[in-house]
């Protein structure tokens, strides 16, 4: 029977629809197939990844657990209580801490050195100052020749409050001069810088004058981007008489090579280099002489809330001092700056040493600007006077130096 070419096309249509149908269902199994090896193959994979994980746990506890042990074992207690009224002048969660340079030379410090007999004096100090929300660190050095009232002893240098009572007078000195609260003091011996820049393999500043330090055997450090390590870095923090500025441009070596530290110590380089970082705390911890809060699991904690610190974050700067002065012993000293320490107080007490340093900053702007006024009327009016005290200020700086 002869078929339409509209029959032929409808039989041929439900043939491929019939075939599509067998193909697609005998496509189906395999399909499902795949589907249940592609879950086998992530369950596993991420049971593989969690392991590794667990794994990596494991053993980053029992590597901070190590590095804790290792600080506990090495440290040196200084028998000291911080717990007193003043501690009512500082915000909850703040931390303060004052950091002191020793210089013993030898193997840590004896019980005279921590105790401060013997006419030890302490020639850095620095303040720290961590907020609670840890979004920074501001690391404060004052110079060793403010003349300050040292609580029961009258007024005299700051550094020699080390030998009139030895630490807990400083403390008391600096919480007095900041009306704050120290929370932690730590003190190093000078020795522990040579090792601690040994252990990160050097640490790199860059030196705005050249100079020579020691002696015997002098070091010379070029102008710009040095490498100190070792003996090289203890002689840079320590030197004083190579500079007009004296004091002021040893306290900023000393915070250029804490800056260089710090970058070195949280590069990836070292950080991702778990011998490195323990080879840093076994070299630096016996140097290292604090109060007994200061223990491994508190230092570990404080890291942890301070993870997300970088450089950056870090604040350097030097407290702000008034004029120089000749005591009645004949000594040159450093009248306290009150107007900028007054501000510095209140910014303590509020959190807010962010707008201390623009305070600085403007200050300073300002004082240049003065300065350069000034110069102008002298000039264009020939006033004599002005030209005296330009002199009488530059006699004062002779004066120090020798």
């Amino acid at each position: 029977m002869a078929t339409s070419d509209a029959d032929d096309t409808e039989e041929l249509g439900a043939v491929v629809e019939d075939e599509t149908d067998d193909v697609g269902d005998a496509s189906e199994e395999p399909r499902e197939a795949r589907r249940r090896r592609r879950r086998r193959f992530l369950l596993i994979g991420a049971a593989a990844v969690s392991a590794l994980v667990i794994v990596a746990l494991v053993a980053a506890g029992l590597y901070v657990r190590n590095l804790q042990t290792t600080f506990d074992d090495n440290r040196n207690i200084l028998d000291l209580s911080l717990d007193d009224d003043s501690q009512d002048r500082s915000e909850e969660g703040t931390l303060n801490i004052l950091l002191l340079g020793s210089d013993s030379r030898g193997e840590g410090m004896d019980t005279a050195e921590t105790k401060g007999e013997d006419g030890e004096r302490s020639d850095t100090m620095m303040f720290v100052h961590i907020p609670a929300d840890r979004s920074g660190v501001y690391v404060m050095s004052i110079v060793r020749d403010l003349w300050v009232d040292i609580p029961g002893e009258g007024e005299g240098r700051i550094n020699s409050a080390l030998d009139l009572g030895g630490y807990p007078l400083v403390v008391d000195t600096v919480e007095e001069l900041l009306d704050t609260h120290i929370d932690h003091i730590g003190i190093i011996d000078f020795t522990g810088f040579e090792d601690l820049t040994t252990a990160l393999g050097g640490v790199y500043v860059d030196n705005p004058h050249s100079f020579s330090a020691g002696q015997h055997n002098p070091t010379f450090y070029p102008e710009g981007t040095i490498r100190l390590q070792g003996n090289d870095a203890l002689r840079y923090v320590r030197e004083r008489k190579s500079f007009v500025q004296g004091d002021f441009m040893r306290v900023q070596n000393q915070q250029r090579v804490v800056e260089a530290i710090i970058d070195r110590f949280l590069s990836a380089d070292t950080l991702t280099n778990p011998q490195r970082v323990n080879d840093a705390v076994e070299g630096i911890v016996p140097y290292l002489t604090m109060d007994e809060g200061l223990d491994g699991a508190t230092v570990g904690g404080y890291a942890v809330e301070m993870r997300g610190l970088r450089s950056d974050d870090v604040h350097m700067f030097t407290i702000p001092t008034g004029d120089q002065m000749v005591t009645s012993g004949g000594a040159y000293v450093l009248q306290e700056d009150e107007n900028a320490t007054e501000v510095l107080r209140r910014s303590l007490r509020r959190e807010n040493l962010d707008g201390f340093l623009t305070y600085l900053d403007a200050r300073q702007e300002a004082m240049d600007e003065d300065s350069w006024m000034s110069f102008d009327d002298a000039e264009d009016e020939d006033d004599q006077d002005d030209g005296d005290d330009q002199d009488d200020g530059d006699d004062q700086d002779d004066g120090d130096e020798q």
